[in-house]
């Protein structure tokens, strides 16, 4: 008998048009990738999609994981909508029973809630397919010596928060995955891009209006 799976995914942005034509919603996006988990865990999938940018949000109760998307936004800047989920992110990392996962916007509000520097990174853009070196702790974790993710960002977090674990590294951002196990994961690289979705981010570059993820 499967385990259910209680599965939030915040939508923090949505997909240029022709990545939404294709792939559908950072959620549906989100719903795909941890669908092949699933299926190796023997874990059965209740999955909720919710309007980050609206205000949308699950009853603590309700869920066991939320998942943050990427966004064009910034995640240290103070939009109302942004201080709401660093919040909602710093109370479900304060209750003993919920998992947060997050990628590069989430990734980096994750990092705000727990009090890590998040800003411009110094070192300037991460863009395209990047190689990401694994400490001992996070070939562990991943089997691998390193991973080679899609990196779409100029901000990034700057500091590892107390008590997580930064399990890898790239030449232009130190801090390339947050961890501590059986509560958080995240990831300042796009595992859930595709090369048809990042090139359409990247021609699109200059007529968005914010920050790329």
């Amino acid at each position: 008998m499967p385990r259910i799976l209680r599965l939030a995914i915040q939508e923090c942005e949505k997909p240029l048009p022709k990545a939404k034509a294709a792939r559908g919603s950072f959620g549906d996006i989100f719903h795909g990738c941890f669908a092949l988990g699933s299926e190796a865990a023997d874990v059965r999938l209740d999955v909720s999609k919710w309007d980050t940018m609206v205000g949308e949000y699950p009853r603590m109760e309700d869920v066991d994981v939320i998942a943050l998307t990427g966004s064009y936004y910034t995640a240290f800047q103070n939009d109302p909508w942004i201080v709401a989920l660093a919040d909602f992110v710093k109370h479900a990392l304060h209750s003993i029973d919920k998992k947060v996962f997050g990628i590069c916007f989430g990734h980096q509000v994750i990092g705000r809630a727990l009090g890590a520097e998040v800003n411009r990174n110094p070192h300037g853009w991460e863009l395209s397919v990047e190689s990401v070196s694994l400490n001992e702790q996070g070939q562990e974790l991943l089997g691998l010596p390193s991973v080679k993710l899609h990196q779409m960002h100029r901000d990034a977090v700057l500091t590892v928060p107390p008590g997580i674990a930064n399990l890898g590294s790239s030449p232009k951002c130190p801090v390339q995955i947050l961890y501590q196990p059986g509560r958080l994961l995240s990831f300042q690289g796009h595992p859930e891009f595709d090369k048809f979705t990042n090139e359409e981010i990247i021609r699109a570059d200059g007529k968005i209006g914010h920050a790329i993820f």
